[in-house]
């Protein structure tokens, strides 16, 4: 049985469900390349470490890695009146505490090369995670990455299927077209070709995805004047929920999906997962 949804499963951006899509939609993207692919391309899956600092109010508590944070580190400060000390305190204030995961957080990613030129990269893959998409080493050494490909001779791709956070965006005015877009996208698609750069500028081909339609078919570019090959990231999508343990019982469709939808959003998401659980 499919996900609920056309396109996205928003149930999956929650942080306990996410690494497991993120590393099994790489490997469906590997390998769908790999059947469509033409000779002497082909597509190789890679792991990259990631820091993934997060925030804990157990010191001893395991954490997960690429936690998005939901809750403001401000909240529980409450309003009054100015308060008057009459002497030291020696009672510590409660505070927060921060830890950096000590396990290696593996960040998957898919890359084209060729085969017959030294396996030379022909285009880099990415699909965004949370720590990526919040302030921290990990979204700095993503931009930096990021910067690598454009200075190269890759083309690159970015999926970005998480709502929350900032996106992966290094031109300003890509950021400004995106943040002006209306509708507003729930997820996003960025593929920039490697001969698309130069003293013109960068140019971008973008997929905007709301959450109420499928996710789209995108070109992957090879070489300059070469025929591109096509992704279908909604069939690549399908085939990782399918062998995932989402609709196993994994996945809580009772309750409102993480992060929350807004108010009319949250209705159509209640009445897929009721039409849902009715097949």
């Amino acid at each position: 049985m499919p996900s609920p949804f056309p396109g996205m499963d928003p149930y999956l951006e929650a942080h306990y469900h996410w690494p497991d899509l993120h590393e099994a939609l790489a490997g469906e993207i590997r390998v769908l390349l790999n059947a469509t692919l033409p000779a002497p391309f082909y597509a190789k899956l890679e792991m990259r470490p990631e820091v993934g600092i997060v925030e804990s109010d157990e010191p001893r508590r395991h954490i997960v890695p690429d936690v998005a944070v939901a809750r403001d580190p401000f909240s529980n400060v409450a309003g009054g009146g100015v308060a008057v000390l009459e002497g030291a305190r020696k009672i510590t204030s409660p505070s927060r505490k921060m830890s950096a995961a000590s396990e290696t957080i593996r960040h998957p990613y898919i890359e084209v090369r060729d085969a017959e030129q030294g396996h030379v990269l022909i285009t880099l893959i990415e699909i965004a995670s949370p720590s990526n998409k919040r302030h921290g080493p990990d979204r700095q050494a993503y931009l930096q990455k990021q910067q690598q490909v454009f200075e190269s001779n890759a083309s690159l791709i970015e999926l970005d299927l998480l709502r929350n956070g900032n996106r992966l965006l290094a031109n300003p005015f890509l950021q400004e077209y995106v943040y002006f877009l209306n509708p507003a996208p729930d997820y996003l698609v960025v593929v920039n070709r490697a001969w698309e750069r130069g003293g013109a500028g960068m140019s971008y081909e973008i997929f905007p995805i709301p959450l109420s339609e499928m996710l789209p078919c995108i070109p992957v570019p090879l070489r300059e004047g070469q025929e591109e090959t096509p992704l279908d990231l909604q069939y690549a999508f399908q085939r990782a929920y399918d062998g995932g343990p989402y609709r196993r019982g994994a996945v809580d469709y009772s309750k409102p999906p993480q992060p929350p939808l807004p108010g009319e959003w949250a209705a159509w998401a209640e009445e897929k997962v009721r039409a849902w659980r009715s097949r």
